[in-house]
């Protein structure tokens, strides 16, 4: 018996550590996956071969995601379904009136379950069987509508302050996506945070951290209390979403 051609994905990041644990998740999956580590290199792969779905990140040595995705249509129209973008910040400033739909952006960091979701969507293969091992990854992943809002916090661990020039990247009613001078905060850390403006005090628990640069680090947090209905109201109608530069000027 023939055994089924295998459905094609190129993925294109510069983070050679990215690359290799979502492609060997991919290939586990029943998929062949080719790499490249920036745009012109993924865009001269896509003129060589036929790609049933390519994963990119934005930020691109050289052309970058959203140049990648508009050359690539100016031949392949058919390619026009069959992007997936990987996202450093949703809330920054991206053009996002040629972006395909929601369902089309993955918000780094994200776990395989959420990975291979949005794979199992865009390619039509089913991968149920496979998910049943990574079922349990998005039970800390927030289900609330996050909203784009940058306020100044104050993170404190054992009621001293900790960490300096933190803020909010966003947040939900359960919540925040926090930016933050020095390392990574430690997962499964059970700090307080505090934002006047929001009328928030409470603990909070660190889901998942990562480095941004050697000066700058982003975490997720659960908090204990939710958002008052009232601040999350101001926060959509009342202020204008404004995210800075990082330190680092990345």
């Amino acid at each position: 018996m023939t055994e089924p051609v295998k459905k094609r994905i190129l993925l294109v990041d510069e983070d050679d550590g990215l690359k290799r644990s979502c492609s060997d998740v991919l290939t586990g999956a029943g998929y062949r996956v080719d790499l490249a580590s920036n745009g012109m290199e993924a865009y001269g792969k896509l003129q060589e071969a036929s790609f049933d779905l390519v994963i990119t990140g934005m930020k691109l040595p050289g052309l970058d995601g959203i140049g990648l995705y508009l050359d690539t249509l100016k031949i392949y129209s058919n390619m026009r379904e069959k992007f997936l973008f990987m996202e450093n910040d949703p809330c920054a400033d991206d053009p996002l009136a040629v972006f395909p739909p929601d369902e089309k952006h993955l918000v780094k960091p994200f776990n395989i379950f959420e990975l291979l979701k949005k794979v199992e969507t865009l390619t039509g293969v089913n991968l149920s069987a496979f998910l049943m091992k990574y079922r349990n990854l998005g039970a800390n992943r927030r289900s609330d509508k996050r909203f784009c809002w940058t306020e100044d916090l104050r993170l404190s661990e054992n009621s001293r302050l900790f960490r300096p020039f933190t803020h909010t990247m966003d947040v939900s009613k359960r919540g925040l996506r926090i930016r933050y001078m020095g390392s990574p905060v430690r997962p499964d850390s059970v700090v307080k945070v505090q934002i006047k403006y929001l009328k928030v005090s409470c603990k909070v628990r660190v889901v998942w951290s990562r480095a941004l640069s050697e000066m700058e680090s982003a975490s997720g947090l659960f908090l204990s209390e939710p958002v008052p209905a009232a601040s999350l109201f101001m926060v959509t109608q009342g202020r204008r979403p404004f995210i800075p530069p990082l330190v680092s000027g990345a």
